[in-house]
């Protein structure tokens, strides 16, 4: 530069989940980060987003079941593990599905399926797999799955759990949904899953990796390390306004008016758009607005007990009550802090300012408790404490048109140069953390020390984003 004068390149990043602190650390992590200033904006007081965690009673609990899946990256789990020291584990799978008023090992196992599914279930299946449709229709969620897995698999978990998930009929779900979060395609390809465990108990499906402490440890890790590098980190820091300023842009926070060269977005795409200035077209609010995504309660609650069952995990698609899922969280890392006590986090989709969203904190505690002893599970006592934690955007879904409503969105965030969206919640997306892990650092490479953007290099990137399936 002339008379030797460095300029730094300062960049912004939205949210403090693991995408967008596995992106900052990673630009600030580079050989050539050189006068690279970071600065993370994270409207809570911890970071994490949906991949936080938190204590109660000395129990810790994440916010629902997460696990880090061992198909992740090589090269990011190297980074995980050197930053988390003999912290992360790979632990094994120990679940359960209620399957037809049974309790059915998960990971399927063939022995535990064959002996304990209902005959009714049993004869289905074995029909579905030997008569099946050479040609079905893929125009929805539930034609697509019925002509892939037969009737009985649909009727029995895939379209109930849709409809708790989702809060829609399988018939008014995009097919698009069905593929990015059923990893099978056919009952033959589930019996060779089941069957591999014969001999291979150590596959990717039956285990996870899971940190010491909380999955909430990965975020806080990847955090700690940022700013060890020089980057700064916003918490309780709610972004109110985006504006552009050619080349750059500005960033309004409760704090005031911050300039940055390049920003990007890992919170809700509604919520982004929402804070654009000036107002974005009438016709990019109206399809943001049908962008619907699915919320939850967490009920989580501590029981002056050793264990509750010996299992990490129940996965409820039952239509008679409305969890959808429990989980242990004592039972998912290697070590615990207490051995006289346990917690159980009971998942309830839900829609914000509906129904389950207003009850009280009590009634909720009082329903689950109710819910899971109609189902079989034991009762949720004796109960040492209980929290209950509303969580506006968990899943996003795939209505019919959703691809066009995200097309006009992405579309114009798209033609504002500096600004790219990332993460499950910023591509409005199904996915892992171990995906938006793999979002994050793709990013790092296509942003260059001198701001210079790769765009070829991430569209090839979000191709392969593309074709990433949640793996449950």
């Amino acid at each position: 530069m002339p008379g030797g004068l460095v300029v730094s390149i300062r960049v912004a990043i939205l949210g403090g989940g693991p995408a967008g602190l596995g992106l900052a650390r990673q630009v600030l992590a580079r050989d050539d980060a050189g006068e690279m200033e970071v600065e993370v904006f994270e409207a809570n007081a911890e970071v994490g987003g949906l991949a936080a965690s938190f204590a109660l009673e000395g129990v810790v609990f994440d916010h629902g079941s997460h696990r880090l899946h061992p198909s992740i990256d090589p090269e990011i789990l190297k980074v995980l593990n050197e930053l988390l020291p003999g912290v992360l584990h790979r632990r094994p799978r120990h679940g359960r599905i209620v399957l037809g008023g049974r309790f059915i090992r998960f990971p399927l196992r063939p022995v535990d399926a064959a002996l304990k599914l209902p005959w009714r279930i049993k004869c289905g299946l074995l029909r579905d797999m030997l008569v099946r449709p050479s040609r079905y229709d893929t125009d929805s969620f539930a034609a697509t799955l019925e002509g892939q897995l037969g009737v009985t698999l649909c009727r029995e978990f895939y379209f109930p759990m849709a409809r708790k998930l989702w809060g829609r009929e399988p018939i008014e779900i995009a097919a698009e949904q069905a593929r990015r979060r059923v990893s099978v395609r056919s009952p033959w390809q589930i019996i060779r899953r089941m069957t591999r465990q014969l001999w291979n108990r150590g596959r990717a499906g039956a285990s996870f990796y899971y940190p010491d402490g909380g999955f909430g440890r990965i975020a806080e890790a990847l955090a700690k390390d940022f700013e060890r590098r020089g980057g700064r980190l916003s918490v309780s820091s709610s972004v109110t306004g985006l504006q552009h300023r050619d080349p750059g842009w500005q960033i309004e926070t409760g704090e005031g008016r911050h300039e940055f060269d390049m920003v990007f977005s890992t919170i809700p795409i509604s919520r982004l758009v929402g804070l654009m200035e000036p107002v974005p077209p009438t016709e990019v609010a109206a399809a943001t607005s049908a962008l619907h995504s699915r919320a939850a309660v967490l009920v989580c609650v501590v029981l002056d007990s050793a264990r509750w069952t010996p299992f990490d995990a129940h996965y409820v698609p039952d239509s008679a009550v409305g969890l959808s899922r429990t989980s242990e969280p004592t039972h998912y890392a290697a070590a615990r802090s207490h051995s006289d006590r346990t917690g159980v986090c009971i998942e309830v989709p839900c829609d914000p300012g509906d129904a389950t969203w207003q009850m009280s904190d009590d009634e909720l505690v009082n329903q689950v408790g109710r819910e899971v002893t109609r189902i079989g599970l034991p009762p949720l006592k004796p109960i040492r404490a209980a929290e209950v934690r509303r969580v506006p955007w968990v899943y996003p879904v795939y209505d019919h048109g959703y691809d066009k409503h995200l097309a006009t969105v992405r579309s114009y965030l798209d033609q504002w140069p500096g600004l790219v969206t990332l993460g499950r919640q910023g591509l409005f997306a199904h996915d892992n953390t171990h995906h938006a892990l793999a979002m994050a650092f793709a990013a790092a490479d296509c942003l260059g020390s001198d701001g210079s953007w790769n765009a070829a290099g991430w569209e090839a990137a979000n191709d392969r984003f593309a074709d990433h399936v949640v793996e449950d």
